[in-house]
């Protein structure tokens, strides 16, 4: 044990005298910075302006206050002028412009005894142009409006289509509010009974930016090793020996990386509980490992290595669910390391995986090592 101890630290002492390695390092604490001042300023999908004509309107005033102190996925502002909100919106400063009635209660009134077939609506909406971005902040909207909405054609309809013009305000108020639903309709979790966080959507990818950064790592500790094989650093090594030692001194290095990240995670506000990350995390350098050394005994070159390891992580950011998961490709993502990390962290089926994925890898690799070696000897 004290022999390991001492050719840990040594590697470890090696490893931050290069500088390639401390770059790749200070990738992870200029990308959790960057994140987290992003979380700080103002972001969304889409800029809504929001005017009204009445501050003095009570329910525009709560509707806009409502949207405001959200922390969705759109940013709203309110505006005191509606030429310059326009003037906004055309010079591409804003995605939309919401002008609110004068009166909006009263509005609501008239869109309910009118019908939905009402031409003109109660909030006009100015935007440049028509796209997804756009029907999803009038679904918003609508989700706002819907609730005073509903109210009002119901008291229609009980006092005209049901003939009693007699009912109170107080009886219908009360009968409507019995039969609300409290609280909402779906309830989110995930595969482990875990609930869904609520977090900045900028810090959704963080995860799994890390994870393709622990495999950049991997391939970095790699290269190293191939470099240092034709320096005939590890000729005094037998040959069957040499395969344990690449694993152990590239694992020195993803050890450290697999450190750094889980500070990372934490910083950056997406850690879980130790208990998830920690397995998670060496089960996907273990896997990290074997998939950089099987690529490793391929190439058999670091120049060709080194043209591999582009292609190989933007493959992976693509079909990892970084920033989406496209599932019609899970024959190949099941590949890749990353992907069964992702989705391990809340589902113990992919944490076993991964295991079983690293078993498989570790095996290849060592066949192909003794293939290579019978060749060598020959």
């Amino acid at each position: 044990m004290r022999q390991i101890g001492i050719r840990f630290w040594l590697l470890n002492k090696r490893l931050f005298k290069t500088y390639s390695f401390l770059v790749i390092l200070c990738l992870v604490p200029v990308l959790v910075a960057g994140v987290r001042l992003g979380v700080r300023e103002d972001s969304g999908i889409a800029k809504i302006l929001l005017y009204l004509p009445n501050p003095e309107d009570e329910l525009s005033f709560q509707i806009a206050s409502g949207l405001m102190e959200d922390n969705g996925v759109l940013y709203y502002e309110l505006c005191d002028s509606e030429e310059e909100a326009r003037k906004a919106v055309e010079s591409f400063q804003a995605d939309a412009l919401w002008i609110f009635p004068r009166d909006m209660r009263k509005t609501l009134a008239d869109a309910a005894v009118s019908g939905l077939r009402r031409e003109d609506g109660t909030v006009a909406v100015v935007q440049r142009e028509d796209d997804v971005r756009m029907l999803f902040t009038r679904q918003i909207l609508c989700a706002q409006l819907y609730p005073v909405f509903s109210y009002e054609l119901y008291v229609d309809f009980v006092r005209n289509e049901c003939g009693l013009p007699d009912v109170t305000d107080e009886e219908l108020r009360e009968a409507y509010n019995s039969t609300l639903v409290e609280g909402s309709l779906f309830r989110m979790e995930y595969l482990d009974g875990g609930p869904v966080e609520d977090s900045n959507y900028l810090l959704a990818p963080v995860r799994g930016i890390l994870a393709l950064w622990l495999v950049l790592c991997g391939f970095a500790g790699a290269m190293y090793y191939m470099q240092d094989e034709q320096r005939g650093i590890f000729s005094g090594l037998p040959i069957s020996r040499r395969l344990s030692w690449a694993f152990g001194v590239q694992g020195v290095l993803l050890f450290d990386a697999i450190v750094i990240m889980l500070a990372a995670l934490k910083i950056a506000g997406v850690f879980t509980t130790w208990s998830r990350e920690i397995p998670a995390a060496v089960l996907l350098g273990s896997s990290v490992l074997v998939f950089c050394n099987l690529f490793r005994l391929l190439c058999r070159r670091p120049e060709r290595l080194g043209s591999c390891i582009p292609l190989l992580l933007t493959g992976m950011l693509i079909l990892c669910p970084v920033f989406l998961d496209i599932g019609g490709l899970r024959p190949i993502q099941y590949l890749l390391p990353p992907y069964y990390y992702l989705k391990s962290i809340h589902t113990t089926f992919y944490l076993w995986g991964m295991a079983c994925y690293t078993i498989v890898l570790a095996f290849a690799c060592i066949l192909l090592y003794h293939w290579q070696s019978r060749h060598m000897r020959a």
